[in-house]
């Protein structure tokens, strides 16, 4: 009883004393590209006027009984994947960079890289704020964000409509830019008073656009990313006999 007593109250000690750290994330985050122009030819749009019900082809001719010409697809949908506006290159996805501060090193099993990853995907998501053509035509993304590199299409999922602003969750990331710093680095001081790392996380985001038979010329989607935020409800875990609770904190250099 008195050993039992005894192991309740260093919990609630360890309670009393929790700690929380902090993964902060530099707020220069990006797509690249910002923004997809969709370009839709004069065979897609005939293509999505003949196979969605209630559709006409590009023209606005109605056709009943007829055999699809050469190029459109057997059954909806009709889709088409976007270009960069800068270079004109087709773009099937999205690419998303983000830095992360963390303290220690960044193969520290506790702090580092390895042990950011499972909080991101296991607790949060990005807000990203969609402007354009959103309410003429149907662009879509394929949710969460991905490890690099971008699928090739056909791609295959559940898909969701753009909003002006929506949270979407996480895949493995891709690692790059690893760098250790010592705690006399000003950076580490501020943020952690100990040592710490950077690292560059990417994901990927496939974006597209549907044709429903009522579209006429190009469309335009572009994306900014937001805060991470938590979309489950705060746990605390047992770190070294310590509850902690890690977090993502914004961070602005």
């Amino acid at each position: 009883m008195r050993r039992a007593l005894a192991a309740l109250l260093l919990v609630l000690a360890g309670l009393g004393s929790a700690q929380i750290w902090y993964y902060n994330v530099d707020q220069d985050n990006r797509f690249d590209p910002p923004t997809l122009t969709f370009r839709p030819s004069a065979l897609e749009l005939m293509c999505a006027g003949l196979l969605e019900p209630g559709g006409t082809p590009a023209g606005g001719a109605t056709v009943s009984n007829l055999t699809l010409p050469a190029g459109c697809p057997a059954a909806p949908p009709v889709v088409v994947y976007g270009t960069d506006p800068n270079t004109g290159d087709p773009v099937y996805a999205t690419v998303l960079t983000v830095k992360f501060w963390g303290r220690r090193r960044a193969n520290d099993r506790t702090y580092g890289t390895d042990a950011l990853v499972r909080v991101i995907k296991r607790s949060y998501a990005l807000q990203v704020d969609a402007s354009g053509d959103l309410g003429r035509v149907d662009d879509q993304f394929l949710p969460p964000f991905a490890t690099p590199p971008a699928a090739v299409p056909p791609l295959t999922g559940a898909w969701t409509g753009w909003q002006a602003s929506q949270t979407i969750s996480f895949a493995d990331p891709q690692i790059s830019n690893v760098q250790n710093f010592n705690r006399r680095n000003r950076t580490c001081r501020d943020l952690y008073n100990d040592r710490c790392w950077t690292a560059v996380f990417t994901w990927v985001l496939p974006v597209r656009l549907v044709l429903h038979g009522n579209e006429s010329g190009r469309a335009q989607l572009t994306l900014v990313p937001g805060l991470f935020v938590r979309r489950t409800a705060t746990t605390l875990g047992v770190r070294g006999g310590a509850f902690e609770e890690p977090e993502l904190k914004p961070y602005a250099p």
